[in-house]
């Protein structure tokens, strides 16, 4: 059935995408798989496979780029705080 393979990827990839959020910085692998997912069920969709996998894995990869996302800017900001109060510190001794 055309299309059903691209459904498993997307799956695959949308729950990947879940797991990297609570790697830190490997959210920046959980973005790219997330995006990964949403491209296979578009593709899939387009060569005529509907099923619930497709549509696990569109809405996974959807969720998962978002919060892989904003876990990653998250991360950045607290390692630029963590910067920022060490060179305050270090002007102070």
């Amino acid at each position: 059935m055309p299309g059903k393979n691209l459904a498993i990827a997307s799956l695959v990839c949308g729950i990947l995408s879940l797991v990297f959020i609570f790697f830190g910085y490997g959210a920046l692998l959980g973005i790219i798989a997330g995006i990964a997912a949403i491209i296979c069920a578009v593709n899939s969709k387009k060569q005529g496979f509907e099923s619930g996998m497709r549509k696990a894995g569109f809405v996974l990869g959807i969720i998962g780029t978002v919060l892989c996302g904003i876990t990653f800017v998250s991360c950045a900001l607290c390692l630029g705080a963590i910067g920022a109060a060490a060179s305050e510190l270090e002007g102070m001794y």
